[in-house]
């Protein structure tokens, strides 16, 4: 097969869209399909979240999609995501290639966050219910991230039959260097507008980051790395002083990061010594004036300083309250080892007390007091981290990963060549995929 995976993002980027998509590329490009990634490009990072500047990069997605589908005969478009999923449809629809979409979130849940006014959040909501309505059930097929994405896509029209599950998981050969960008099969078109857009590129070699599945499968994510960041804290990577809480992740809305820091000052009314670092690859913001006494935010240069920074850390945290998507910052925790604190939104693949403690979402006085008690114990830090690592060990688990994509993609194929010979054909029942 030829295929033509689209994200509407900076790429490479460190962000968790970026490395799952990667991830993917590289797994189905090594069962022997050509795969054509279509991205933004290296583009400059910009504020997060809906701005008018995007609209240029998406209308060149498109143009790029295009070409890439026209040059390459591309038999399928696996768009990740609502920019990449409307681009993918209107190349889709001119050229006659069936679209599969691949949802990492709910937008009726996320667009909101990224707003401050409560008129305006009430309008992004809707306009969010309204994507979530119309553009995932006129793909041909709809992946979800997360059982609980896949219930809202149901409940907004998208037929049972014409959606699966299937959360991220590792790839079985992790650990051997990642092909770059570009070589055998692998396709690129994610030159920046200045650039041949259709125009086949190289990546640097990436590194492999650890990290679990979702369902209780293993994950070992390839990690492409952008450019180098300034840091804005110079300060190395402090010995254990079993007080160090860590966050890694990007700061967007949806994170939750003002509960973050508000729990966090309960943490440090009961710890003096506790410190909280904020890992990330994004510039702060606004987020710098939030910091309070014993917060420092790192603008990582490399993921070599997230995984020190990670590995340093006593505790790490996902205060996510969000549902529908996958936080890749929680497989990574697992896979380092590390006591988890997490709200129930983003808790994904944990077992309370088992593999790390989980809150209700909101409660800052739960939450802080999880991260007290797991500081102040030193047995039940490395009991949840043991525990949390092998519960994402499992090899098999990227192979069922592609398995299952594999069988959407042939059997959208097939429905789509069944359906040219005979209009009245319909797709078969559960396309053979159904959710686990």
């Amino acid at each position: 097969m030829r295929l033509a995976l689209v994200l509407a993002g900076r790429y490479p980027d460190l962000r968790g869209s970026q490395v799952l998509v990667q991830q993917l590329a590289d797994g189905i490009r090594g069962r022997g399909h050509a795969v054509h990634l279509v991205t933004y490009g290296a583009v400059a990072s910009g504020r997060p979240g809906p701005r008018a500047g995007r609209i240029a990069r998406d209308l060149g997605l498109v143009a790029r999609l295009w070409r890439t589908v026209r040059r390459e005969a591309i038999d399928l478009i696996h768009a990740h995501n609502y920019e990449a999923a409307i681009a993918s449809l209107v190349v889709g629809r001119a050229t006659g290639r069936p679209v599969v979409y691949h949802g990492h979130n709910a937008l009726a849940e996320e667009l909101p966050l990224y707003f401050r006014a409560r008129l305006v959040r009430r309008l992004a909501h809707r306009l969010g219910r309204l994507l979530d309505a119309h553009v995932p059930r006129r793909a041909d097929f709809c992946i979800a991230v997360t059982e609980e994405l896949g219930e809202i896509l149901r409940r907004r029209g998208v037929a049972a039959r014409d959606l699966t599950c299937i959360a991220p998981a590792a790839p079985r050969a992790a650990s051997a260097p990642r092909p770059r960008v570009g070589e055998e099969a692998v396709g690129v078109a994610m030159a920046a507008a200045a650039n041949d857009p259709g125009e086949r590129g190289g990546s640097r070699a990436a590194e492999w980051l650890l990290a679990p599945p979702s369902c209780g499968a293993s994950l070992r994510l390839p990690l492409s790395l952008p450019g180098s960041f300034a840091s804005l804290t110079m300060a190395t990577p402090t010995d254990s002083s079993e007080a160090l809480v860590c966050y890694a992740g990007n700061l967007d809305g949806y994170q939750n990061l003002g509960f973050l820091l508000r729990s966090f000052a309960r943490v440090r009314a009961r710890v003096p010594a506790a410190r909280l670092v904020l890992v990330t690859h994004a510039a702060p913001g606004a987020l710098r004036r939030a910091v309070g006494p014993g917060v420092e935010i790192v603008r990582a240069a490399s993921y070599d300083e997230v995984r020190a920074r990670l590995d340093a850390a006593d505790v790490a945290v996902s205060p996510r309250a969000e549902r529908s998507g996958f936080p890749m910052k929680l497989l990574n925790y697992m896979a380092a080892g590390k006591a988890i604190v997490a709200s129930a939104g983003s808790a994904k693949g944990l077992r309370d007390g088992v593999t790390g403690r989980i809150v209700p979402d909101g409660d800052e006085a739960a939450f802080a007091a999880a991260v007290v008690e797991l500081l102040s114990d030193a047995a039940a830090r490395v009991r949840l981290g043991a525990a949390a690592r092998r519960a994402v060990e499992d090899p098999r688990a990227w192979d069922g990963v592609l398995d299952r994509i594999e069988t959407v993609y042939r059997n959208v194929l097939a429905a789509r060549s069944a359906a040219s010979t005979d209009p009245e054909a319909s797709a078969p029942d559960g396309l053979g995929v159904a959710a686990e």
